[in-house]
């Protein structure tokens, strides 16, 4: 009999995961001895964390995207559409069902699919909702209306955490201060009154915080911390706090609130908000329905680390392929998540008078996140990962 392992969610997790087990078991699976299966229901990877760039021109749709069974080995088992659109898990059977009605079984589950904005959670935000989050169509949108927009107020609102990349705002806000100050022109920038409203305390980090709270002052950026929203008020163009204060805008840019997948709630093995709860170190499953050794959870979607960031996601579908190499060949040895988690600063963009400045800043459970400088380098690094990201971290190679 093999030994299956069922992956949900061909992203970043999901599919460095199937290509770490397919190279290490190539010649299992040859011999039938391993199966590996991966669902998602789209055909075509998209690199969310480049949506941030794409309303300034920094990166192109076609950058951003690749068909999957480009990047997935060949050994595994890819299936799209509604034969991999999760609708229901059942741990205790070892059974999932998918949209068109077909089930898979497993002996190994690593639920790796993310999770999904929220935007009717929030009252009134659906009738002026414009994001670079979402997807290149609405970051495309966006690119469109910070092109012409010449003269007001521009709000930039974080409702709620936890969001994906809880950097991204902030690296968005740096990035339009230069796109409007040094590509638009001094005399847009202005005209122009960027606010920037955050639902917690801290922009990251104590270190991440420090130097983005610097930024935003010499870019004379508004912050409003501490932030709780109520509404969205499209008619009078306010954002409505839970305080009844009502601030103005002419451009409001939303983060939307996030939830985890429909299905596992659905399916009774989320917490609240659909996250799907887990050990912090071994990344299995420890929730509502009871522990279950043989399911992994990681990523967006998953309880995993202190916040949901692409290299957390990265780091996690390493420890969990090794972890399921381990199983899979009997020796009992277990390696542990240490919460290596991380969050590129943007401090400047290449332009005509400026030369980019970028920093990757990263930290782990018991290792706090140390000051930092961005630098030149750091803004070559980071724009050339985006690059390699498709033949190097989606391949677990790096």
């Amino acid at each position: 009999m093999s030994k299956k392992v069922l992956i949900l969610g061909a992203g970043l997790g999901g599919s460095a995961v199937a290509n770490k087990l397919a190279r290490e078991f190539r010649k299992e699976i040859a011999k039938g001895e391993v199966e590996i299966t991966i669902l998602d229901k789209n055909d075509v990877n998209v690199f969310q964390g480049g949506f941030t760039f794409i309303p300034f021109g920094l990166y192109t749709p076609e950058d951003l995207t690749m068909p999957r069974k480009k990047v997935i080995s060949p050994r595994v088992k890819a299936v799209f559409g509604r034969d991999g659109e999760v609708k229901s898990v059942d741990l205790a059977d070892r059974k999932v069902t998918v949209a068109s009605g077909r089930s898979y079984s497993y002996d190994y589950l690593v639920i790796a699919t993310g999770c999904q904005a929220d935007v009717e959670s929030v009252p009134g935000l659906s009738n002026d909702f414009n994001t670079f989050y979402t997807s290149i169509e609405d970051a495309l949108k966006l690119g469109k209306l910070v092109k012409t927009f010449d003269k007001g107020r521009i709000v930039i609102l974080t409702p709620q955490m936890p969001i994906p990349c809880p950097g991204a705002p902030g690296k968005f806000t740096v990035m339009l201060d230069a796109y409007l100050r040094y590509i638009r022109g001094e005399e847009v920038r202005k005209n122009v009154e960027i606010e920037f409203l955050w639902p917690i305390e801290t922009i990251g980090p104590p270190a991440y915080n420090q130097i983005a709270t610097k930024v935003f002052e010499e870019r004379n950026i508004n912050i409003t911390r501490n932030f709780k929203l109520s509404e969205v008020d499209a008619n009078n163009k306010e954002v409505v706090g839970a305080d009844g204060e009502r601030i103005k805008y002419d451009l409001l840019i939303t983060i939307p609130p996030h939830k985890g997948i429909k299905a596992f709630s659905d399916s009774g093995i989320a917490v609240e908000g659909g996250w799907i709860p887990v050990d912090k170190y071994t990344l299995q499953y420890r929730g509502p329905v009871g522990n279950y050794d043989e399911v992994y959870a990681m990523g967006d979607g998953s309880t995993a680390g202190a916040v949901k960031t692409g290299i957390g996601a990265h780091y996690q579908s390493l420890i969990v392929a090794q972890n399921l190499i381990n199983e899979l060949h009997g020796n009992g040895i277990k390696v542990s998540y240490m919460g290596e988690l991380g969050c590129p600063f943007v401090g400047a963009i290449y332009t005509p008078s400026t030369r980019g400045e970028a920093h990757i800043a990263t930290w782990m459970y018991d290792k706090p996140l140390e000051p930092f400088k961005p630098t030149k380098l750091g803004w070559l690094i980071y724009r050339m990962y985006y690059y390699i990201y498709w033949d190097t971290e989606l391949k677990a190679l790096m």
